[in-house]
Parts: C-alpha cells; structure tokens; sequence
C-alpha cells in the first residue's frame, strides 16, 4: 500500500518511491494539480526554521518530530545547531535517517509515535537534551495525518513537557485555500488506500494551539508567505488564496517566558 512519506518523496521528484505510491500520487494529481509545490515548499520551510531557531531565538538543541524521508534541503544542517534529534513512526523512513541524517555528531534518530508521546519523549536521544534550556520542536506536515483526539493530546503534552522559552515551528494542510470538493475528494482518496487525512482549518488550528502563546502578532500565515519574527508585518506580500501553492498554515508558538 501506499505511504505517506513515500507518496511525497514522489511528488518532490525523489526517489525512494515504488509504484505504489507513484500510482497513487497520479490519482491525487488528478484532483489537485498543486500538491507538487505545496510538498517542496514544505520541505524547504524546515531549513529557514532552524535558521531562524539558531539565529534569532538562540536555539540551538532541536527535535524533528516527523522527519520525514531525508532530501536535500534536510541533508544540510546550520553549524549553529548543537544537537537535533529526528523522530519518525515509519521504520523504513527511520532507518534513512539513522544513515543519512543522525550520522553527523550531534544528531540521533528515533522511532517513536505521537500516539504514545510520553514514551517517546522519554527516550534516550531526547532524554540527553538540556531541559534547564530551550528546546525547538519541529512538527511539520504531521498533524494532517492523525485524528483530532490525538494532535490535542500531542499539542497539549509537548506544552507540558517542555521547558520554558522553548519554540514550536507548525506546519499544517488546509482546505482554507482550495475548493471545498476538492479537498473532500483528496480526503476520500486518502481514505480508500487506508490513510486518514486531516487539513483543518484556521478556526480549528487557533483552537488547538490554544494553549500556547505565539512568537509574534502575526499567528497563522501562509507557509508560502511566512517570514522569521524579525521581518515587520506590514513588508509581508499580501496573500491571494488564488495563487496560493503552500495549501498550508505556519506559525510559531512558543511555551512563555524563560526563567532566569
């Protein structure tokens, strides 16, 4: 059957994808022609976040929830970032990273899953993090993939575990820019090959990172339009959901204050 992981790799022009996953992908394409940008500009936000973590927020130790297929843009680590951690729940995917990502000092990868996150989070790789400093949390393209139950739960015990000052980067596909058919009609293509599929909405998003508090005024953007805290709100483009290719939210919240 189709995956996920493997289903994007072939629609970012990789190839680590069987026939499976590229027949798959041509019914996915049939309905939305802009998946294609929507997974490269994705893929391409994870690099400009740990960019803005190290040279911005000061963050330098990070866990890459849902790392996903290693790429090029991943490939490339910031010098700044002292030690990462890359997470995924797809062994086959885990197992790339582990050779191509955690072999560099300073890195390590796990197989974990947001549905036992305690477990997880009390694993070795990330038990070594520094939890007197701030840790950033990428959780990029991964929400969309589990049900509403478990991203609340998943949202709320990252809140609690960790420590004050710490940065969630969020990335998340909505239907907020595309036709409502056409997102119900990728939903059930999604659902006929066995993979539930989330996109919600901007209402909904602000509803689960209720708890948070955001890094800047500007909470939800775009992916395609996001700019690191520093970058004034009104130099932002404005963005026309006509000509959007992201299909996606970003934002930046973070736990609150550091104590001193």
């Amino acid at each position: 059957m189709p995956k996920v992981a493997r289903v994007q790799d072939y629609l970012d022009g990789g190839t680590d994808n069987y026939i499976v996953d590229r027949e798959f992908a041509q019914h996915l394409l049939a309905v939305a022609t802009w998946l294609p940008p929507s997974v490269r500009i994705n893929r391409a936000h994870g690099p400009r976040i740990l960019d803005c973590f190290t040279r911005e927020l000061g963050i330098d130790q990070v866990i890459d929830l849902g790392c996903g297929l290693p790429h090029d843009d991943n490939l490339r680590l910031p010098g700044a970032v002292r030690r990462i951690v890359y997470v995924d729940s797809d062994s086959v995917v885990e197992g790339h990273a582990r050779m191509l990502l955690a072999e560099r000092a300073g890195t390590a990868s796990l197989l974990g899953d947001l549905a036992d996150l305690s477990a997880l989070l009390a694993a070795a790789p990330i038990e070594r993090l520094d939890r007197d400093r701030p840790i950033g949390v990428l959780l990029h393209d991964v929400l969309p993939w589990v049900d509403d139950d478990m991203a609340r739960t998943a949202v709320a015990r990252l809140h609690e575990w960790l420590p004050p000052g710490s940065v969630l980067s969020l990335t998340h596909a909505t239907g907020d820019f595309a036709p409502a058919r056409q997102l119900a009609r990728l939903s059930e293509i999604y659902e006929e090959a066995g993979i539930g599929f989330w996109p919600r909405t901007e209402d909904a998003l602000d509803a689960l990172l209720g708890s948070w508090s955001l890094l800047d005024d500007r909470g939800l953007v775009s992916t395609a339009t996001w700019r690191p805290p520093s970058t004034s709100a009104a130099r932002l483009p404005s963005m026309d959901a006509r000509f959007d290719h992201s299909h996606a939210y970003a934002v930046l919240v973070t736990t609150g204050d550091r104590t001193t």
